[in-house]
Formats: structure tokens, sequence, C-alpha cells
């Protein structure tokens, strides 16, 4: 039995040839048998989000040097940077994967959905064993992705395949949430919880101000003391942290709504039409409306 892989580029353009994953790709891995396995296995660095969940059978790999044993309905999640060696698997093993690159993971989720507790979690959690409903779930969505593959020219299929990527990881957030510490469990320290209250109100602010001087005010904090606090909890400034919120919704509002330029640039309260188009291009190498137009084909 061969392993059945399709490779999927940000525009979700399908491909066998999977050796060399694009930086925005997306790669869908149906089954992973014992004989597929090359005899000369290593450690390899994730590039993406692998995502692995078994439908039957055994494994045992090293993560980030820790051994670890995975059997049926268990799902491994290896954030970027993770360090997977595949040890062991029995004749039976079968699993289901998928790997979404960290671009097109930011694309897919909205803003209010990043929270660095997850992440951290994630990193010294990464295998989880799925209720038989939690797994159901999770094969329906990947037969439902799989199916689409085969009608690429059916109307809107970018656009549903890019709700069921959204769908899923929606869901799987509830699976992260059943293993998460409770909040009151956890004691934050100050600048954590300086870090957690600025993100909770850069994800509900609209439209977003652009100057780390407005938050840093609202928080009662110097913009030098709060782009430190941000750069040491996620490695990102105050600055890059906006600026993602802010181009994650003009990338949205480009791609997803019918409203011109001109009312994205007033909803999301830009100067100018000019000032709009130079952010937009400074950000994502091309103006509003070949943005536009890229994405629509």
């Amino acid at each position: 039995m061969k392993e059945d892989v399709w490779l999927i580029n940000g525009d979700f353009g399908v491909s066998r040839e999977h050796k060399v994953l694009v930086d925005d790709g997306f790669l869908m891995v149906k089954s992973l048998p014992s004989d597929a396995r090359s005899e000369t296995s290593k450690p390899r660095k994730m590039e993406w989000v692998v995502v692995c969940v078994l439908s039957s059978g055994s494994a045992i790999c090293a993560i980030n040097g820790e051994e670890c044993a995975l059997h049926a309905y268990d799902m491994l999640l290896a954030l970027p940077g993770t360090v997977l060696w595949d040890r062991e698997r029995s004749a039976d093993l079968l699993m289901d994967s998928l790997c979404i690159s960290r671009k097109m993971l930011e694309e897919a989720l909205p803003f209010s959905m990043y929270n660095w507790d997850v992440m951290a979690f994630l990193a010294t959690h990464p295998v989880f064993s799925l209720s038989e409903e939690e797994y159901a779930r999770f094969s329906l969505f990947y037969s439902l992705m799989s199916d689409k593959l085969k009608h690429q020219d059916e109307a809107f299929y970018k656009e549903s395949m890019r709700c069921l990527l959204k769908a899923f990881l929606y869901d799987f957030s509830n699976v992260i949430a059943r293993f998460m510490p409770s909040q009151g469990s956890v004691r934050y320290s100050q600048g954590t919880n300086l870090f957690k209250r600025f993100l909770d109100m850069l994800a509900s602010t609209h439209p977003k101000p652009r100057t780390v001087t407005f938050y840093a005010e609202k928080l009662n904090v110097t913009p030098k003391y709060l782009s430190a606090v941000c750069k040491n909890a996620s490695g990102y400034t105050a600055s890059d942290l906006i600026h993602k919120a802010v181009t994650k919704e003009i990338a949205d509002l480009l791609s997803y709504s019918d409203k011109s330029i001109k009312e994205i640039m007033v909803e999301m309260d830009f100067p100018s039409l000019s000032f709009f188009g130079k952010y937009v291009k400074k950000h994502f190498g091309m103006g509003p409306k070949e943005f536009r137009a890229k994405r629509s084909t």
C-alpha cells in the first residue's frame, strides 16, 4: 500500500509532488503504513504545524528528545521547531496527518484566537488522547477536505476549503481546551498579565489604532515597557503584533468582502487612499488592487 499524499499551496492548488512543501503550503497524508517508512529514519525538525491522528496500530517516537508511545485515537501535534524522530511503528499502523504552514495557520485563524498560553502548553504537551466522538469528528473533517480535492473545478472551491480548515481549527481548539489547566489554577506574572490584557484589547478594538502609544496609555505603562513585555512573552514587539492584527483584518476584507478599497480604507481608519495603499504595499509586497486580484484568481 502506497502513501496517498496531496500537496496544497496557499491557493489550494494540488500537486502529487510533495517532496518540497512551500512556505504557504498545506500537506495531507492519508495513510502511513509501516512499509512506507524509510529504514534510515532520523530526527527531523518540523517547519510546519503537524497534526497526526492514529486510526489503528501503535508507534514510538521521540519528541524533542523525549520518547513517547502513541496508540489508536491518539493525536500528536508538533509546532514549528519541534524535533520528531519516528523510532518504531507496528505493522498495522495507519494515521491521518495535516501539515499546515505557520503562514496559512495565521491566515486561517482570527486574531482573537491567538493565545500564547495555548502555544506554551502545546510545546510541552504535544500528545492528546481523543474520545471516540472527537476522533470521529477529526476523521469527518479529513474526509471532507480529501473529497474536496477531487472537485477543484467546482465553483467556490477555494472558499469552501478555507472554511473547512477554519472549522477544523475552531473544533480542534475545543480539544485543546479539555486538556488545558483552568485559568484559576494558574498564577501569572505581572508581565504576563499585562501581555494578556494587551492581546485582549488588540483583539476587541476596531478599528485598531496602529501606534504602541495608544495601547500603552490605555494600559497605564510606557510604550517601551509594553514592547519589552511583548517581546519577552512572544518574541514579537508590540508594534509587530499590532501590524499582524491590522494586516490580518485588511487581508480578510480584501479577500472575502465586497467592500470597495475606499470603504475598507475608511473602516480601518486610514487617512487617505494613498496612505492605505502604501501601508498595504509595505506589508504585502503589492497594492490593495493587486492583492485582491491575486486572491480572487
